[in-house]
């Protein structure tokens, strides 16, 4: 099974609820609009600022605001998406909304194969 982070850093100028709620409420709808039918799960994972574990409370800038993880079907998927994704009117929708609150110089996304620990050999059975 398919499996991609990608790494999302909000536009300057952008508050990190305003990053959410445009993510929410535009981005994450095209992404399950032209690609939810390749997906297993399409999960976002958001950072706010001040809850790395090494800020001690500080509200330091994170280097990103999300990270997405996207589970694909198949193992096809990801070459599916990428061949969708190239079509230009799709490509051109997705680069207008981008535009609206990313800072797509910092953003990055990469294919990735979890390997879990077995909680039983260290007592978290």
């Amino acid at each position: 099974m398919d499996r991609i982070f990608i790494l999302l850093k909000r536009k300057p100028g952008i508050s990190f609820e305003q990053f959410r709620e445009h993510y929410e409420t535009s981005h994450a709808l095209l992404g399950e609009k032209f690609f939810g039918h390749l997906l297993k799960s399409y999960r976002r994972n958001y950072t706010p600022a001040g809850t790395r574990f090494s800020d001690h409370g500080s509200a330091a800038e994170n280097a990103y605001d999300c990270i997405t993880e996207l589970v694909f079907k198949d193992s096809n998927g990801s070459a599916e998406l990428s061949r969708i994704a190239s079509d230009p009117a799709v490509r051109g929708i997705l680069t207008e909304d981008e535009e609206r609150f990313l800072d797509r110089s910092i953003c990055a996304s990469a294919p990735f194969f979890p390997v879990e620990s077995d909680p039983a050999k260290f007592g978290g059975g």
